[in-house]
């Protein structure tokens, strides 16, 4: 695929996935560098990853979950004492596939050995906007457990409701600790070629659009499209609601992309209220939460690593498939963002 279908100001809907894309099976982890890796790294454990491994000459640790990945958030060294996105990793659908992506003429390397946790292959390609785009193929997984690996429950049985008492003789517990990460859910950007890196998206790949937020002009009437929430189209599998979310960059904004924020989910609400508390007592910085997000539903908690980063918390996320059609509607501003919650904080969450 050499040329995008560009339509300025406006997502082309309907969006649908085709064989002729490339089939991504699902988001695996994210790459950042940080100036203080030590610094992160007491972070890191303490938002609830676990260290799978770590390269001692490269200055790179590798985290993960409790879900199939074996790594969910690559952290390097920064080499320039600057912190600094690296992109987002997926896993390819086939072998197949994975050959398409690294024939794509966006590739910036050609597919070569992964060298992080599990093996495999790996190849690079970016964005109009020049994010990082990383597929991989043929790595290994762990083995899911039957339930949620936790460090804050002692004993927990089922939901008592007020009309549905499932949980009888048995008693909720809990105790202080890390809310345990289960999987990579999703990241966003900020983007100054918001029309171009959305065909990118959905062109090249089996991405679409969940949800559209367009602004309307009051003088003219004019609309656009100034968000979208896009999930990895599985067919009649149920998905994630969105796996990547663009945003449209305002005008004066410098450069021509920013990394919004990366989510992790987490079991469930207690286990997110959980880790906030845990949070707070260890004097990390909060920038937005804990609430409940309109579009994906998601319970969400944003938080500031050491770097400055904005990575959150969630729980609680909508599932879709391809009998959803893309919803589309006027943005509200911070009332399109959550239902409930503490007021949105006016320089947003990046």
């Amino acid at each position: 695929m050499t040329d995008l279908q560009i339509t300025p100001g406006h997502i082309p809907l309907p969006i649908r996935n085709s064989p002729a894309k490339i089939q991504l099976n699902r988001i695996s982890h994210v790459y950042h560098s940080h100036p203080d890796l030590d610094s992160f790294d007491a972070f890191a454990r303490d938002f609830g990853f676990v260290e799978d491994s770590r390269d001692e000459e490269n200055q790179i640790i590798y985290y993960r979950g409790y879900g199939p990945d074996k790594c969910v958030y690559v952290a390097r060294k920064s080499p320039n004492g600057r912190s600094h996105f690296g992109g987002v990793a997926f896993t390819a659908q086939t072998e197949e596939d994975f050959l398409k992506a690294s024939k794509l003429a966006t590739a910036t390397t050609a597919a070569e050995p992964y060298t992080g946790p599990g093996g495999g292959r790996i190849v690079t390609v970016e964005s109009p906007s020049g994010t990082k785009v990383h597929v991989l193929w043929g790595v290994k997984e762990r083995p899911v457990p039957s339930r949620a690996e936790t460090q804050t429950e002692v004993h927990k049985g089922g939901y008592n409701t007020a009309l549905q008492k499932t949980r009888k003789g048995e008693f909720q517990r809990f105790k202080p600790g890390p809310a345990m990460i289960h999987k990579l859910g999703h990241v966003g950007y900020v983007t100054a070629m918001f029309d171009e890196d959305v065909a990118f998206y959905t062109q090249a790949f089996n991405f679409v659009p969940s949800d559209v937020l367009y602004e309307e002009d009051s003088a003219t009437g004019t609309q656009t499209d100034a968000l979208t929430f896009m999930h990895l189209d599985h067919g009649q599998e149920y998905v994630d609601h969105h796996t990547v979310f663009l945003s449209r960059a305002p005008q004066d904004f410098s450069g021509k992309h920013k990394m919004h924020h990366c989510s992790f989910e987490v079991e469930d609400f207690d286990t997110q209220l959980l880790g906030h508390e845990y949070l707070l007592r260890k004097k990390w910085t909060p920038i937005w939460g804990v609430g409940r997000h309109v579009l994906g539903s998601q319970i969400f908690d944003y938080w500031k690593d050491p770097s400055g980063f904005a990575i959150e918390h969630y729980a609680d996320g909508d599932l879709v498939n391809e009998d959803n059609e893309t919803g589309r509607e006027r943005s509200e501003g911070a009332a399109s963002m959550y239902i409930w919650g503490p007021l949105r904080p006016e320089a947003g969450v990046a």
